[in-house]
């Protein structure tokens, strides 16, 4: 008697519904929704500790341009802020 070779033991899966595909799309859509609010927070957290920095400093250390103009503006709003507490 001879043994017969098995390929894959596995059974076979059914092919994908519907419901199957639009579900993998919808938890797609929503991953890359999350990576975004992710990167978002994170250059907002970057901003926010180059802040502190001077504008020379931040040149120097080789800063991206986006980094400088966050880190100014964030330096003119607390600019601004101060400048209308001291108004009133």
């Amino acid at each position: 008697m001879e043994s017969q070779c098995i390929l894959n033991t596995a059974p076979a899966s059914p092919p994908a519904s519907g419901l199957a595909v639009r579900v993998g799309a919808w938890r797609e859509a929503c991953a890359a929704w999350w990576l975004g609010i992710q990167a978002r927070r994170a250059c907002h957290r970057t901003a926010s500790l180059l802040s502190d920095l001077d504008e020379h400093i931040l040149r120097d250390i080789g800063a991206p341009a986006w980094a400088l103009r966050e880190s100014e503006a964030l330096r003119q709003i607390e600019h601004n802020r101060r400048n209308q507490w001291l108004r009133t």
